[in-house]
């Protein structure tokens, strides 16, 4: 899968493109920045049965995402990261990948999330990446445990937007999701890649 034919997914050629995606990217962080007042909700998007993806959260929002049925937070950020007592606390599990923002996780990185994800959402858990905004490095964190999981890598990038409009991986992002599925397309050529597998993602959601 080409860094192309992933852009076109979102892509809109010329300067009309190139202003498009400033402005989703700024109305995102408008958005992020709303949701850190009083009475607001969570910027959190549920993607499928099993997969949230979205910006930071704060301390006092953590028992929500405990409620919503999330069982284990990786975190992308790499000017903060969260309170891994106070998760532990709800029952959540942390993993933090530090990454600069704008810039993707490395395919090694993007495999240490899915390895640690894979086992966790087998026995039933619920998983929640994200990283400041929800705009770039905690969505494609998903989309590689989605790639995982099964899905086709612009199909997957697809339920995601859907699921998050906000959701606009860069160039460097898209080049690093690409080679990420390159990499697992390798690895699961090889046996015992199958056992960490639970069901294909489900219907997006709100």
């Amino acid at each position: 899968m080409s860094v192309s034919l992933l852009r076109e997914v979102h892509h809109v050629p010329g300067v009309r493109g190139w202003v498009r995606k400033q402005v989703l990217r700024s109305v995102a962080r408008v958005v992020e920045w709303t949701t850190k007042l009083p009475g607001r909700g969570m910027n959190v998007s549920r993607v499928n049965d099993w997969l949230w993806v979205g910006g930071s959260v704060s301390r006092s929002q953590y028992a929500a995402l405990a409620a919503a049925g999330i069982t284990a937070v990786i975190d992308l950020r790499a000017e903060r990261c969260d309170d891994a007592a106070a998760l532990a606390a709800l029952g959540i599990e942390l993993l933090h990948l530090p990454v600069t923002d704008r810039y993707p996780p490395s395919v090694e990185q993007l495999m240490k999330g899915v390895e640690w994800a894979l086992p966790r959402l087998k026995a039933g858990g619920r998983l929640y990446a994200h990283c400041e905004h929800g705009v770039g490095r905690g969505p494609l964190m998903g989309l590689a445990v989605m790639v995982a999981q099964g899905a086709e890598v612009a199909a997957a990038y697809r339920a995601l937007r859907q699921a998050r409009w906000q959701a606009t991986l860069n160039d460097r992002q898209l080049r690093g999701l690409a080679d990420f599925n390159t990499a697992w397309a390798t690895r699961a050529g090889h046996p015992g890649t199958e056992a960490g597998r639970v069901a294909p993602p489900g219907a997006t959601g709100s």
